[in-house]
């Protein structure tokens, strides 16, 4: 009881020392994200234009961000990435993470071992860092999205208090969940109705060093190339968080630390705000027995558009041999990924795949 106590108060304190942090940020920080916020706006207008002209449709803005597309007298609506097609319900089921490790572990499939716990509860957690050992990965419970609330390499009872802070104040209800953190490269891949339609190895975002700034500099001046660029290659910032804070500290390294010229260094472990150029199609290359594997996995909620992520050591032999790692089902799973690739001639038009699948479908939904 008095380790719970002491844990809590914990929580407690580096909860008021991250809110006083926050109010301490400079106006250019807080404003990061609504600066991408156009990127994304501007990206998408673009992005949905060309599925129309693709499929020879007609297209309506209709204000807040929502588009109308129609083709035959048949519509549907789409906003950011965000496309008509699963329920709510499957949706809900998908973005609760303890629920869809313990639907695919009765299923049978590979999931990282997990624990969920509320930071009133921190205990438990760390009672599951004791017992498997290595780093570990601290969520929200329940999907935020983006790979906001997430952090890698927990490895300590102060990594853990201060993540589980940050992943609570995105998660609905402050349910938390920890996994053991796997070895291996992130995998995207997306099917459609069951469809195989694409296949991306995401790499962990990275700098480069010039020999002269730091890694803090480093990451400000990749913000700055991702908002002036005239063609978008990334739609989020490169932040500093607990994330890139612990993959530096395990590497030995700081955000003051200043690379030598040509040196790259991975700035994060989670994949979520990676660019084009961490971004590589694998879909001629990948084994099919992984794309059979990741077929049946979105097939345990019944998704019709998903996105499933795996860690995987290698993906060019079969499933058993490749190590793999169910990381989490996605259905709304970021069609951008898809065209921001390393290697431009070889991406596949997934928006205008959907949209004439809602178009072919929309009598039978």
């Amino acid at each position: 009881m008095q380790s719970n106590i002491s844990i809590s108060r914990e929580f407690i304190n580096t909860r008021r020392n991250v809110e006083y942090i926050l109010s301490k940020l400079p106006s250019r920080d807080r404003s990061l994200y609504k600066r991408f916020d156009a990127v994304r706006r501007d990206y998408f207008r673009s992005y949905w234009q060309a599925v129309a002209n693709d499929i020879n449709a007609d297209i309506e803005n209709l204000g807040y961000d929502y588009f109308r597309l129609v083709k035959d007298g048949k519509k549907t609506f789409v906003r950011y990435g965000e496309v008509m097609l699963d329920d709510h319900l499957t949706l809900a089921i998908a973005g609760n993470k303890p629920l869809v490790n313990k639907l695919l572990k009765e299923a049978g499939y590979h999931v990282p071992e997990f624990c969920e716990y509320k930071p009133e509860t921190l205990s438990t957690a760390l009672s599951f860092m004791h017992q498997h050992r290595g780093n570990f990965v601290v969520k929200p419970a329940n999907a935020s999205g983006g790979g906001r609330g997430i952090t890698t390499k927990v490895n300590n009872r102060t990594r853990l208090v201060k993540s589980s802070y940050k992943a609570a104040i995105h998660s609905t209800g402050s349910k938390l969940i920890i996994e053991k953190e796997h070895s291996g490269k992130n995998y995207r891949l997306l099917y459609l109705n069951g469809e195989f339609i694409d296949a991306l190895q995401r790499d962990a975002p990275a700098v480069t060093g010039d020999g002269k700034n730091s890694i803090r500099n480093l990451i400000r001046n990749e913000n700055n190339k991702r908002l002036e660029a005239l063609s978008p290659y990334a739609l989020s910032p490169l932040t500093i968080d607990l994330d890139t804070r612990y993959t530096l500290l395990n590497q030995g390294l700081s955000l003051n630390d200043v690379p030598t010229k040509g040196q790259k260094l991975r700035v994060k472990t989670a994949t979520n705000q990676c660019s084009r150029f961490e971004n590589h199609t694998v879909k001629n290359s990948i084994h099919p027995s992984i794309v059979d594997y990741g077929r049946n996995i979105s097939r345990v909620i019944n998704v019709t558009l998903s996105g499933v992520d795996l860690m995987i050591n290698d993906h060019s032999v079969a499933v058993e041999d490749s190590g793999c790692i169910v990381n989490e089902i996605n259905t709304t799973p970021g069609l951008h990924h898809h065209e921001l690739i390393s290697s431009p001639r070889d991406k596949v038009n997934v928006g205008s795949i959907v949209v004439n699948y809602i178009f072919d479908n929309e009598e039978s939904r």
